[in-house]
C-alpha cells in the first residue's frame, strides 16, 4: 500500500509532532537512504528516544512481493517528511476534535495528501492532566482508496491503540503503588516534560512491535482491493474476491520481535530460501523435513528463538498462504503444542513430546555436535515414490543456476500451482468428476498425502 503510517504525540516542549514513521520502499535501496541523519535534535526524551540496538531505523522485508518496510523517527524521504509533519499538527489540533479519545477523523486535500487520523490518550502519572495525547495517522495521495479501506484500518488501528493504552495503564498503576496522584498533588511535585513511549508502556521492544503492526497494515492494505478477470464458467474456482485482506502471515510475540532485522545488516536474502533449511540439517534430513511440512506431520522446532526464527520463516515457504495460520513461532505455553498448529517452535524451557511417526522433532543445540547444530528425530520413513511437488522443490534447491531470489520465486510458483490443483479438486461434486480432474491436472497416487492434508484447509 502506497502510504505512510505514523505515530504522533503532543510534546509539552515541542508541540505536536510525528515520532515514528513506517513506509514502504520498492524501488529505493536502503543503502541510498540518509539513515545516519535520522538523529533527532530535540532534547526531550519523548522525542529523542532510542529504537533499540540500532538507533536509526527498523526494517523488515516481504520476500514474496519484494517490498521493504522501514520505520524511522522521521520519514526517510524529505518530501514525505514535510507532509507527515503537517498531518501530525492537524491530527492533534482542535480543528479535528482531538479531545475525543478513540475518534477517527478524515481530512486533507490533493496538495497535502489525504489523512485518516485516530486520536487516543495514554495514562501518565507525571503528565499534565495525568495523560498524554497521541494519534496514529495514515497518509496517502489516493483519496478514494483510503476511504474504501477505512473500516479495515479503523479496526486494526483501534487494536494498536488499545494495546498501548493497556500497557500504559499497567505502568500507571505500578507507579501509584509508590506515589499516588493525590500524594503528588499534596507534595507539590513538579510536572515533568513528556516521557517516551517506552517509559509510558514499560515495553522494552515497543517500537519493534509498532513496526510489526504498521508493516502488516501496509502489506495487507495493498491486497485489500484486487481486480480479477475470469474467462468462462469455471464452477470449481474459488470466489474472485474475499472482501477482506489476508491474515497475518506469521504469529509473533514480544520475545521474537527483537529479531526483526535492523538496518545495519540489510543483505539477508539467503536466509529466506529453502537452501537455509538444507544448510542447517543433513542432506537426508532435508528431504524428510520437507515431506513432513508438505503432508501435515507435526513439526516441533525447539531451541533459542534467535536460532529457530529464520528456520521457521523458511518452513513457511512450503505451505500456501491460506495455511500459514497453522504455524506458531516461539510459542510460550505447552498447550500450543497439542493444538491445531502443525509447525511450531518453542524455547528450551518448554516440554515437548517424544518423536513419533506423527511428530517430527528438531532440536537446536547450544553447542555443535559432530559438526551439526541440530538434532533431528523422526522414526517415520519416506515413501518409495515422493509427491511430484516435493520432487520439483528438491530439484529447484539443487539447481546451481538459481539465485536465492529465483529460488524463492520458483518455490512460490510450485506451491501456488498445487494450491490451485487442490482447490479445483475440492470443488468436484462427485468422485467420478474428481477422478477426471486428477487426470487433467496430472495428479498421481503418490501425490495423495499432499492432497489429503491441503484439501482440509483450502476451500
Amino acid at each position: 500500500m502506497n502510504a505512510v503510517i505514523a505515530l504522533c504525540h503532543f510534546c509539552e516542549a515541542h508541540g505536536p509532532c510525528a515520532i515514528f514513521c513506517t513506509q514502504t520502499l520498492r524501488d529505493t535501496k536502503l543503502e541510498d537512504l540518509p539513515l545516519d541523519q535520522q538523529q533527532n535534535q530535540k532534547s526531550c526524551s519523548a522525542c529523542n528516544y532510542s529504537m533499540g540496538r540500532n538507533n536509526n531505523a527498523i526494517y523488515s522485508r516481504d520476500t514474496e512481493s519484494g517490498a521493504t518496510f522501514v520505520s524511522t523517527k522521521v520519514a526517510v524521504l524529505p518530501e514525505v517528511a514535510s507532509l507527515v509533519k503537517q498531518a501530525a499538527v492537524l491530527s492533534l489540533s482542535n480543528g479535528t476534535d482531538s479531545s475525543k479519545d478513540g475518534e477517527f477523523v478524515f481530512f486533507g486535500d490533493s496538495a497535502r495528501g489525504h489523512i485518516l487520523s485516530h486520536t487516543f490518550r495514554l495514562s501518565d502519572l507525571q503528565a499534565r492532566g495525568y495523560s498524554q495525547l497521541f494519534s496514529i495517522i495514515v497518509l496517502m495521495k489516493d483519496k478514494y482508496f483510503l476511504l474504501n479501506i477505512k473500516p479495515f484500518l479503523a479496526e486494526h488501528l483501534k487494536k494498536v491503540s488499545s494495546e498501548l493504552q493497556t500497557a500504559a495503564r499497567k505502568t500507571k498503576e505500578a507507579e501509584e503503588l509508590t506515589c499516588s496522584a493525590r500524594q503528588r498533588r499534596l507534595s507539590g511535585a513538579q510536572i515533568l516534560l513528556s516521557r517516551s513511549l517506552l517509559e509510558l508502556t514499560g515495553e522494552e521492544h515497543i517500537f519493534a512491535q509498532l513496526h510489526s503492526h504498521f508493516s502488516w497494515l501496509l502489506l495487507a492494505g495493498s491486497r485489500f482491493l484486487t481486480e480479477h478477470v475470469t474467462f468462462g464458467n469455471l464452477p470449481w474456482l474459488p470466489p474472485q474476491s474475499s472482501g477482506r485482506p489476508p491474515a497475518q502471515r506469521l504469529t509473533y510475540n514480544s520475545s521474537t520481535l527483537p529479531m526483526i532485522e535492523s538496518i545495519d545488516d540489510p543483505d539477508l536474502e539467503e536466509f529466506f530460501s529453502l537452501r537455509h533449511l538444507k544448510s542447517v540439517v543433513r542432506k537426508e534430513e532435508f528431504a524428510t523435513v520437507c515431506y513432513c511440512a508438505l503432508t501435515g506431520v507435526k513439526i516441533v522446532v525447539r531451541g533459542d528463538p534467535r536460532k529457530t526464527f529464520r528456520f521457521m520463516v523458511c518452513l513457511k515457504k512450503l505451505l500456501p498462504e491460506p495455511m500459514h495460520n497453522l504455524m506458531r513461532i516461539d510459542a510460550q505455553h505447552q498447550h500450543s503444542i497439542s493444538s491445531e498448529y502443525k509447525i511450531i517452535s518453542v524455547s528450551n524451557d518448554i516440554a515437548v513430546p517424544m518423536a513419533s511417526a506423527s511428530v517430527y522433532r528438531i532440536d537446536f543445540l547450544d553447542k555443535h555436535v559432530n559438526g551439526h547444530e541440530v538434532s533431528v528425530k523422526w522414526p517415520g520413513e519416506l515413501p518409495r515414490k515422493l509427491p511430484d511437488l516435493m520432487v520439483k522443490l528438491l530439484k529447484a534447491v539443487e539447481e546451481k543456476n538459481f539465485t536465492e531470489l529465483v529460488l524463492n520465486k520458483q518455490t512460490k510458483v510450485l506451491i501456488e500451482e498445487w494450491k490451485n490443483k487442490v482447490t479445483c479438486l475440492n470443488h468436484a461434486k462427485s468422485s467420478s468428476v474428481q477422478g477426471k480432474l486428477k487426470k487433467v491436472l496430472g495428479v498421481q497416487p503418490h501425490d495423495q498425502p499432499v492432497i489429503n492434508y491441503w484439501s482440509t484447509h483450502l476451500h
